[in-house]
């Protein structure tokens, strides 16, 4: 009897819905089912994913190993429809590592970053079950297959491909051993920045200090310090939301230049956070990942399946607006410095005041005041500003609910409608906090599809 005799999808299906595990389990309840936030222990992250990662592997081994012929529903749908408690609980754990990261999650992530990767390769490295695709993938032609089906295949055996499946044995050895590498190194990477954001802060004594500073911007540091233990003083932290507007309208020139150098400084500072021989270990482990793959660099690699294809062909894009860009560019510095000129400050434009002079040229040029506009830039205003556009030009509402768990109490919850039928759920969490990487991203919680059944998408902008 072979595994894909012993282990059916239905009975895999079955056996990964009676987990009891709130990081695995099927996502139920109202409005179709959320991720059980309220429920989410930090501890189990890892015994949670290793379990999942069991369910996916018998997963594995049944298609792999089935004695039915290959065809696209028992090798690529299969394959797609593998692994779903293991992609809840990842999921799941990868919005901690990203909003969420505390010593116990970044303990957790130094841990599974390199056993995760080794599980994607060893899927991707499996003889059988790349030897399914194939077939499947060299006949799709004759094969009768939707247009989603073909382009379901075409993704999935590129990127098996693309990932070393068809190397050879010692190949893939080696392959395998970099990715573990670069992963621990990636989380190294994240961490270390996120240390001297969390660990550097501009600590303000003398109020006179805070000279250009915007009333909101004053009371905030006045809260941050205040937060530390720190009252009568105000506190910058070094994050893009603290420290950007400080340098764009300080006046005290010295302390924009400190945190400047602060926040452009995270993971280049001497010590146990520098990131300078972690990015020499990841550029040379990605160079040797791209020969071992048959490609001249990694960036040959990582365009060639992209609309650029090869990184010449994305240089010469960018060579095209840089003489303009450059251009342009020393114009700004220009009107910069005349004015720091005419106000006899006696300086060269540095970067450091780059932003200080912009919002004086802004002001002068276009009688345009970034702290007047703000009064009309509130977060509830641009979000509902964001829901008007939304609706106008796509038809979709968005309904605020409150019944939904979400893993920090900063987070919303809405329901997007169009023509009064739900079709979606959006996350927004919009506000810094330690262990919340900096930047604005998107994330994908649950993704839409009409494999068996139809699933609606669940999805999230996150900002710091």
């Amino acid at each position: 009897m072979t595994a894909g005799d012993a282990m059916t999808p239905d009975t895999l299906a079955a056996t990964a819905k009676q987990q009891g595990n709130p990081l695995l389990d099927e996502w139920t309840g109202p409005h179709g089912g959320f991720p059980r936030f309220d429920m989410v222990k930090v501890a189990a992250f890892k015994p949670s994913i290793e379990r999942g990662m069991e369910l996916k592997r018998l997963e594995i081994a049944a298609i792999a190993g089935n004695s039915a012929a290959p065809d696209f529903e028992n090798t690529f749908a299969a394959l797609d429809n593998s692994g779903r408690p293991f992609g809840r609980a990842t999921r799941i754990f990868r919005i901690y590592t990203a909003t969420m990261n505390d010593k116990s999650v970044q303990a957790a992530e130094t841990e599974l970053a390199p056993v995760l990767s080794a599980f994607d390769d060893e899927i991707v490295q499996n003889d059988a079950l790349f030897a399914r695709l194939k077939t499947v993938y060299e006949t799709r032609a004759t094969a009768n297959l939707l247009p989603e089906q073909q382009r379901l295949a075409d993704i999935v055996y590129t990127n098996f491909v693309r990932r070393g499946a068809a190397l050879g044995k010692a190949e893939k050895f080696r392959l395998k051993e970099i990715n573990k590498r670069l992963a621990s190194l990636f989380t190294i990477f994240r961490q270390n920045q996120l240390a001297d954001e969390e660990s550097y802060t501009l600590v303000i004594d003398h109020e006179a200090d805070l000279a250009g500073l915007p009333d909101n911007l004053r009371d905030a540091a006045a809260a941050a310090a205040a937060a530390k233990g720190q009252k009568g003083q105000w506190l910058f932290t070094n994050t893009r939301s603290s420290m950007e507007p400080f340098i764009t309208y300080a006046s005290r020139r010295d302390l924009r230049e400190k945190g400047w150098r602060m926040w452009t400084m995270r993971g280049d500072n001497p010590g146990a956070h520098d990131n300078k021989p972690v990015i020499a270990e990841i550029l040379q482990l990605r160079a040797e990942r791209a020969k071992l793959l048959g490609f001249p660099s990694h960036a040959h690699w990582v365009l060639d399946n992209n609309m650029a294809r090869t990184p010449e062909k994305a240089m010469a894009l960018m060579m095209k607006v840089w003489k303009a860009a450059v251009v342009r560019a020393r114009e700004e510095v220009a009107d910069m410095q005349a004015i720091a000129d005419r106000q006899g400050a006696g300086i060269k434009i540095e970067p450091w005041d780059y932003r200080y002079y912009a919002e004086k040229v802004r002001k002068e040029k276009y009688n345009l005041d970034q702290t007047e506009i703000s009064q009309y830039l509130q977060l509830e205003k641009m979000r509902e500003a964001m829901f008007w556009v939304a609706d106008a030009l796509y038809d979709l509402r968005f309904v605020k609910v409150d019944d939904v768990p979400v893993y920090h109490p900063d987070v919303s919850v809405y329901e997007v409608q169009r023509n009064g039928k739900r079709v979606g759920w959006w996350y927004l969490g919009p506000y810094a906090r330690a262990g919340k990487s900096s930047g604005a991203w998107m994330n994908e919680y649950r993704t839409q599809e009409k494999f068996r059944t139809e699933v609606m998408p669940i999805v999230s902008n996150n900002a710091n």
